[in-house]
This record gives structure tokens, C-alpha cells and sequence, in this order.
């Protein structure tokens, strides 16, 4: 992806290194999705990488804590809250979502927008049934960047009309690995050129101060993710993701 220019940087102040990002992964916390690791085992996987900054967006679950926060603190990793909803059977990530707000359509999204939130739209034209596809673009003043997700091959891109639709309409594009394995991370993530605070990632990413690092999967790799991903949902607690997220901590 297109290089920061780093005289551009520099004239604005900001850290001429980035920071690495995945912000939309999954654990063992997740109350819909049989994901076989914790989120320390997540975070610690994230830190022998070189990640500096982590959302866990579990299905309608916060998965944070001060102990959690803690512990990504300690290995040199900013924990940011996040959650993956469903709004109208379409996935949306909420991250640093407020406390006790209720989401039932894009009307009550639309009036949760603030500064301290970002609101990212995740594989949005991937195949399923809970991808936003036309409702990114009939909604998208309420999102502050959409996903480039690492499912995708060098034949087979679900990602190119999202990198299309950010280029047209000047929404940021965020890497993202959507991670259910742990051999997933790292695949595709984000480079962000910000301080390393929720509130100065929050204004880069909305700069568009972001390099995405993105590499292909073979057909093999693909058909193996798919097949392994089918047999997590299977294990898992159902297929019924309209539940509605009501609260969550903030940082």
C-alpha cells in the first residue's frame, strides 16, 4: 500500500515510526464464535510480533478489564475496547463503545457517533449474509473507515470493492485480520502514524495517517481457513447474531 510521505510527517509533528495495529480480532471470550485461545494467549502471541495496539471485538462482548488492560500494557501493547455488533443482520466494530447505550438500527449508531468512538465497517463486501454491502454506502457518514480483511487470495479479492468505495467517497482503509486462529495474526494489519493513545490513533486513523501491510493467501491457505472456520461455527454457540450490545468500558 501507499507509503506516508516523511517530510509530510515531520511537518505536523507526527512519530515518524507507526505504530503496528489489529484492531478486529477474536478469543475464547467470544460468546458466539468457538475461538480456541484466550485473549492473553491473543495478546501474547501479538507481542512476540511487535504489535503495539489491539482491539479484541468479541460478538456483542466487551472483552476488557483492567487485569486484561494490564497485561497488554505489560508486554508494550495498547489494549483499546472494542465489540463487533449486528445491526440489521450487518457487522459493525465499535471501538472505546460508551456505557450503557443501546444499538438497534443505524439511526441509534448514527446518534452514538463521537470523537472517542470509531466506528469501522468489517469486511463489508465479503459473501454472507451479516456483511454490510449496500448499506455501507446508503450509511456512510456514520463510519470512520472500512476494513481491508486478510481472507483473500490473489485470484479471489472481496477487498477490492471496499478499497474502490475508500478511494470514491475518501474513507480511510484499515488493515484488519478478523482473527479466529492464531496463525492468522499478522497476515494483514495496519501501520498507524499517531502517538500511541486511544485519542491520537482515533484522529490518524479518521487522518488517514495509515499504511495497510497485506499479503494474499494461497488457494490452499484459503481453502484451510474456510474449512477450519466452518468448523469452529459448527462447535459454537449458533449462528443467531442478533443480540443487541448495551454497555462497555471506555479508555
Amino acid at each position: 500500500m501507499k507509503k506516508k510521505p516523511t517530510k509530510e510527517l515531520e511537518k505536523i509533528g507526527v512519530p515518524l515510526r507507526p505504530l503496528k495495529a489489529d484492531l478486529h480480532l477474536h478469543t475464547a471470550e467470544d460468546p458466539l464464535d468457538h475461538v480456541q485461545h484466550t485473549a492473553k494467549e491473543l495478546i501474547s502471541r501479538a507481542a512476540g510480533q511487535g504489535f503495539d495496539v489491539l482491539a479484541i471485538t468479541n460478538h456483542h462482548a466487551v472483552t476488557f478489564s483492567p487485569d486484561l488492560f494490564a497485561y497488554a500494557r505489560d508486554r508494550g501493547i495498547l489494549l483499546i475496547p472494542g465489540v463487533e455488533i449486528t445491526i440489521r443482520r450487518r457487522h459493525v466494530l465499535l471501538l472505546n463503545p460508551p456505557r450503557g447505550r443501546a444499538l438497534f438500527d443505524f439511526t441509534s449508531l448514527s446518534a452514538l457517533r463521537r470523537p472517542e468512538t470509531l466506528v469501522i465497517a468489517p469486511h463489508p463486501y465479503f459473501p454472507g449474509m451479516y456483511s454490510l454491502n449496500g448499506a455501507l454506502l446508503k450509511h456512510r457518514e456514520l463510519f470512520d473507515a472500512i476494513e481491508y480483511c486478510h481472507f483473500y487470495t490473489p485470484a479471489i479479492n472481496f477487498n477490492l470493492r471496499a478499497v474502490d468505495v475508500s478511494k470514491s467517497y475518501g474513507i480511510p482503509l484499515i488493515g484488519n485480520s478478523d482473527t479466529h486462529f492464531l496463525f492468522q495474526l499478522g497476515m494483514t494489519y495496519s501501520l498507524i502514524y499517531a502517538e500511541k493513545t486511544v485519542e491520537s490513533i482515533f484522529e490518524a486513523i479518521r487522518a488517514n495517517r495509515i499504511e495497510v501491510v497485506s499479503r494474499p493467501l494461497s488457494t490452499r491457505e484459503m481453502g484451510a481457513i474456510a474449512r477450519r472456520f466452518l468448523g469452529m461455527k459448527l462447535q459454537g454457540n449458533g449462528w443467531n447474531h442478533e443480540k443487541v450490545f448495551a454497555s462497555g468500558p471506555e479508555v
